[in-house]
């Protein structure tokens, strides 16, 4: 009986703990969560000039934090490259994050795999620890209003029907001109 007691009592201890522990993380405000505001992120690009995210107010914008050494990052490129050719005319903006020290080796593999969407430069990782990556591919959906509508940790297809109805989904609504003051026909 009294082992029993002593079990219950070392569950409990370590649940507590646990319980404590994932509490103060939260608390202390670790990880980014869906519906926050995005960090301000203006980042030197690869092409030259820099790209800063609250200029694409407006726009729904995947933030792809990825390193041309991480194997995950390199399969999925080439699906965000489908997905951006796919939806970027309809208002879909693709930012590709190079945490890479390498400029030559990200040119060189932008050039490779023929990648057309914005790459911005972020060696010292100032930007992804401003969005609490956890490793890397990690994938920052910002919505129009800039907040965080998804996070999504490790690779993925980019460009499969279902991705890109998704899309589509939360792509704003363009305005339509109604103001008839200039037709021909007046």
């Amino acid at each position: 009986m009294r082992e029993v007691v002593k079990l219950g009592a070392v569950i409990a201890i370590v649940a507590g703990a646990a319980f404590g522990f994932v509490s103060l993380q939260e608390g202390k405000g670790y990880g980014l969560k869906e519906g926050a505001l995005a960090p301000a992120l203006n980042l030197r690009t690869l092409a030259g000039g820099s790209t800063d995210l609250g200029s694409l107010r407006g726009r729904l914008v995947v933030v792809n934090f990825w390193a041309t050494w991480c194997p995950p990052c390199v399969a999925e490129m080439p699906s965000l490259e489908r997905a951006h050719r796919a939806l970027g005319a309809e208002g879909l903006v693709v930012l590709g994050v190079s945490v890479d020290e390498d400029e030559g080796a990200v040119r060189e593999f932008v050039a490779r795999q023929g990648v057309s969407f914005p790459i911005l430069r972020d060696p010292g990782g100032r930007a992804a620890a401003a969005y609490r990556t956890t490793g890397y591919p990690e994938t920052f959906l910002v919505g129009p209003e800039g907040t965080v509508r998804k996070i999504f940790v490790g690779p993925a297809e980019w460009d499969t029907p279902e991705a890109l109805a998704y899309f589509r989904a939360l792509l704003p609504r363009r305005r339509v001109d109604t103001d008839r003051s200039t037709s021909p026909t007046r």
